[in-house]
């Protein structure tokens, strides 16, 4: 565990991680590291506060330094990969604001729970208990994972009792509170129906002379080639197997499967085949494309059209949609409002 910080404002790990010129991961991967540190601040915190220097009051509660220090610990993991020197620093300053301001929202929330007297329900908090275990299979690697954090059971069940107990808040102040109306999801549903349409997608054969290397470097045609797959061309019109004539003649990667290709969308070819391609009608064979790379000639197998969905295919999925984004700013309207009746120092 990180040992208790002296000095002023957080600069203890920012100094040190500053020094590494280690590389780390994703913002998105130290989120979720951070989150399990939120859940698993262990109570030896409060043991120590008279000796730590306090960085944030929040009413009548201290946030010590060694609790900001506990958390910044997994930044040192995820960002001293990415980020050296100066550059370090700041990405751990911006970490260490975001983390000090999850704590004093975290506080403001259970004071607020036992301020209202909601409760864990011990059922509830058994079955967390269970689940937790389960995912650390078994006891005994439960109690060493524990161990290796400077937790014990009782200090781990009693972070997940709080978290139960912010979980029933939330319950009462942000999801009981938060209405989608039907008239919402259908509304949503007409003014975004792109994100609900299928792409249009095609199957096509081709055959591919590819230009000399000189022909290709100078933007030239090249007449051999070209020659070539204007014979090619008059097979296959004339009624030979397209199949054959791909794996006999073809130069690019899908001659040996007969010129087969895999699901094509617009978009994924070079526009002045995509052009042509999307055009045809199955079993249509197109003309010649010259492109800077050769002459290529296609045949369409198959066509799927871009299927759209219907509303209520997409019913539960905008409602999951609109309804996190109503309960996101419920949330933030609630904190501030919490904040607004607390007493926060930081310092």
């Amino acid at each position: 565990m990180v040992e208790p910080c002296t000095c002023g404002r957080g600069t203890f790990l920012l100094k040190i991680f500053a020094s590494y010129g280690i590389k780390g991961t994703s913002m998105k991967h130290f989120y979720l590291v951070l989150f399990t540190f939120l859940a698993l601040l262990p109570p030896a915190f409060a043991e120590s506060q008279l000796v730590e220097r306090v960085v944030a009051v929040v009413n009548d509660e201290p946030i010590t330094q060694s609790e900001l220090d506990f958390l910044l610990r997994p930044v040192y993991e995820n960002y001293s990969k990415e980020y050296q020197g100066d550059m370090l620093a700041e990405k751990l300053d911006d970490a260490r604001q975001k983390l000090l301001n999850q704590l004093i929202e975290d506080r403001l929330v259970i004071q607020e729970a036992k301020a209202r007297g909601i409760e864990a329900d011990p059922a509830e908090l058994e079955k967390e208990w269970d689940q937790l275990r389960t995912r650390l299979s078994g006891q005994k690697k439960m109690e060493d994972a524990l161990a290796s954090e400077g937790l014990t059971q009782t200090s781990m069940k009693d972070q997940l009792k709080k978290q139960l107990m912010i979980r029933n808040l939330q319950d009462q102040e942000i999801r009981a509170k938060v209405v989608v109306s039907p008239l919402a999801v259908e509304e949503y549903y007409k003014t975004h129906i792109e994100e609900f349409s299928g792409q249009e997608r095609l199957k096509v054969r081709s055959i591919t002379l590819t230009k000399s290397e000189e022909a290709r470097e100078r933007g030239l045609a090249d007449e051999i080639a070209k020659a070539k797959i204007e014979d090619i061309y008059k097979r296959v019109k004339a009624g030979s197997d397209f199949e054959e004539q791909a794996k006999n003649f073809s130069e690019d990667s899908n001659a040996k499967n007969g010129g087969i290709s895999e699901w094509v969308m617009r978009g994924e070819m070079i526009p002045a085949i995509d052009e042509i391609i999307f055009k045809l009608t199955p079993g249509q064979i197109s003309e010649i494309i010259e492109t800077p790379m050769g002459y290529h000639i296609f045949r369409l197998e198959e066509k799927e059209e871009g299927k759209k969905k219907s509303l209520e295919e997409v019913r539960s999925e905008i409602f999951g949609k609109l309804y996190q984004k109503e309960a996101s700013k419920r949330f933030r309207e609630w904190m501030q409002e919490l904040k607004r009746n607390a007493y926060i120092s930081v310092r």
